[in-house]
């Protein structure tokens, strides 16, 4: 294996003509660890065609070389990442942007539904498309002090087979119809990296009160339970702390128990068993508890403790093919499951001197399914600049537009919300109860859900042809494809495309506004499915919204040819601003 060390200025320089006007380059990194705000990288590896693996001892190589390296790096060639977020947060420590990207992890991915292996680490996936096995033993070694043969070996070795993984990836990518979806994903990896670099403010002082009244809450709701299962026993542990024998408001036995001394006949304690007694006070006061004790046990406690030392925020994970529809998912924290309390989200605030920019995408997943089924009532309505919840309310309550009520306008969110996914009267008078506090009987919801479909007969033609097809494969609007196994159930054909058409334009507006906002001081800081916070200095927030208002309804109008899109944006002080 023919590879050179770096460690100098002038031991780079003769390779930097072909590195710079490589079409292609692999490239990987060693750290000293997991974290880019505390730890260093140690080795850069850079493969490209006609050239020895070009290994930089950064330890020794910076800060002199950092223009150097920011020469190839910015360059116009493809840079080949295996989990490309992880190594673009190094780099971007660096004050350097790799692009443009080729992530083998995402192409992994992408290409689970047409044979790929179902895990897509680098051994996985030179294993599926290259026959080779990857020794990764070195890959935990420490990178700190004098290093190896062994683990400089390693190290060009992972350069050197991602430059040919690639070759194998493209061509099934093509073979498959992947391009358009696979080009969205790599152009958005850019912003993943830069919202967990970056990460979110959390005001501390919010914080602390929030718990405070939540731990009352949870406590009246308790002094409220407690007159239905009787005063607790407590006993004193050996730290001093009181603890309760004989109650349980955790476990559902114990619950259904209490409910059923109390008249309820359950067998359940789940929202949607419960939705038919919300009015009785026992209930109201479960409903409390648990969501105080969720809120607290959750959120509250756990969060301060997530905060990272190095920059007081907190910084989130994303994967960013998390499901299986393509929408991301989050943890350490899941910022997207925040509750949307103005309570909660005033805690996330911008620092003193900056702002928070806030956008979300209006009625984006209808959007998508007026666009898939082709209904052309939907379509018009959303060309006139219609509210289509008051414009569904008129038509399923037989009221005219003008005298919608907003209880009517809010079952319309249900209606509409939950009937594109083809839920029955039944689903829809829990789930109008459950997410938008609107009590229908059984008799109205048959009839809301009836009238639906004759005025909106594009989605009914729709959701016939997906009953009567059952497809086995689908896809989004841009390309990305799902392979059915036997018997999905028809509301995951509805579903999967919707959604993940709505993820695809998602990720689209996000690799927009990161090539948008480099050089300047904006910083993506979250996307929660339909929304994206972006943080900017206060003299550049203006500029900022409108960029993040053009870029998210460009994606989504590149994507939605016949359906336009629409972005609300907001500037504010903190998260409860929108």
């Amino acid at each position: 294996m023919d590879y050179v060390i770096i460690e100098s200025v002038d031991g780079l320089r003769p390779y930097m003509p072909a590195l710079q006007k490589a079409g292609v380059m692999a490239a990987d990194t060693e750290t000293t660890g997991l974290n880019p705000h505390s730890g260093r990288i140690r080795l850069i590896q850079l493969a490209a065609a006609g050239l020895p693996v070009v290994i930089i001892d950064c330890f020794k190589f910076l800060p002199a070389g950092a223009d150097l390296l920011a020469e190839i790096m910015e360059s116009s060639g493809v840079k080949v990442f295996q989990n490309a977020k992880f190594d673009l947060q190094f780099f971007m420590s660096l004050g350097i942007n790799p692009a443009p990207i080729f992530d083998t992890m995402l192409a992994g991915q992408l290409l689970h539904s047409s044979g790929g292996p179902p895990r897509v680490n680098l051994a996985a996936l030179a294993k599926h498309y290259l026959g080779e096995d990857v020794e990764k033993d070195e890959q935990k070694s420490d990178w700190r002090g004098e290093l190896r043969p062994a683990q400089i070996e390693y190290a060009a070795r992972d350069a050197l087979i991602l430059l040919r993984l690639r070759e194998a990836m493209v061509m099934e990518i093509y073979a498959n119809g992947l391009q358009s979806i696979a080009r969205i994903e790599f152009s958005c990896v850019r912003a993943v990296a830069q919202m967990e670099y970056a990460g979110i403010g959390i005001d501390l002082a919010r914080w602390s009160k929030l718990t405070a009244k939540i731990e009352r809450d949870r406590d009246e709701a308790l002094e409220t339970l407690y007159e239905y299962a009787g005063r607790p026993m407590t006993q004193m542990s050996l730290t001093g702390d009181g603890v309760v024998l004989n109650h349980n408001f955790d476990s559902n036995p114990y619950i259904v128990g209490i409910l059923r001394d109390n008249g309820i006949e359950v067998d359940a304690t789940s929202k949607r068993v419960l939705s038919a007694y919300s009015s009785h006070p026992l209930v109201k006061a479960l409903s409390a508890y648990r969501k105080a004790a969720k809120a607290l046990s959750g959120f509250l406690y756990p969060m301060p403790h997530m905060i990272l030392p190095e920059t007081g925020r907190l910084h989130p994970r994303y994967g960013q093919i998390g499901a299986w529809s393509g929408r991301m998912s989050c943890g350490g924290p899941n910022i997207q499951q925040i509750p949307r309390d103005a309570g909660f989200r005033a805690c996330f605030a911008a620092p003193p001197g900056k702002k928070l920019v806030i956008a979300d995408y209006s009625q984006i997943e209808i959007r998508v399914a007026a666009q898939i089924s082709g209904d052309g009532r939907m379509i018009k309505a959303y060309e006139r600049g219609e509210d289509l919840h008051t414009l569904t309310a008129s038509l399923v309550s037989e009221v005219p537009a003008s005298a919608v009520t907003a209880k009517q306008r809010q079952a319309a969110k249900a209606v509409n919300f939950g009937l594109i996914y083809g839920m029955g009267a039944a689903g829809l008078q829990q789930y109008a109860q459950q997410s938008y506090g609107v009590d229908m009987t059984p008799e109205q919801a048959a009839k809301f859900r009836d009238n639906f479909f004759n005025a909106y007969t594009g989605i009914a033609g729709w959701h016939r042809r997906i009953r009567a097809e059952k497809p086995v494969e689908e896809r989004t609007i841009s390309g990305r494809k799902f392979t059915f196994g036997q018997n999905p159930g028809v509301s995951v054909l509805y579903n999967t495309p919707v959604q993940g058409t709505a993820a695809d334009i998602m990720k689209s507006a996000l690799g927009k506004i990161a090539r948008k906002a480099k050089g300047t001081g904006v910083r993506i800081i979250a996307a929660v499915h339909d929304e994206i916070l972006l943080e900017a200095d206060e003299s550049e927030s203006e500029a900022a919204a409108a960029m993040l208002k053009h870029q998210m309804e460009l994606a989504g109008n590149e994507i939605l040819t016949a359906v336009p899109c629409v972005a609300d944006v907001k500037i504010a002080d903190d998260w409860s601003g929108k």
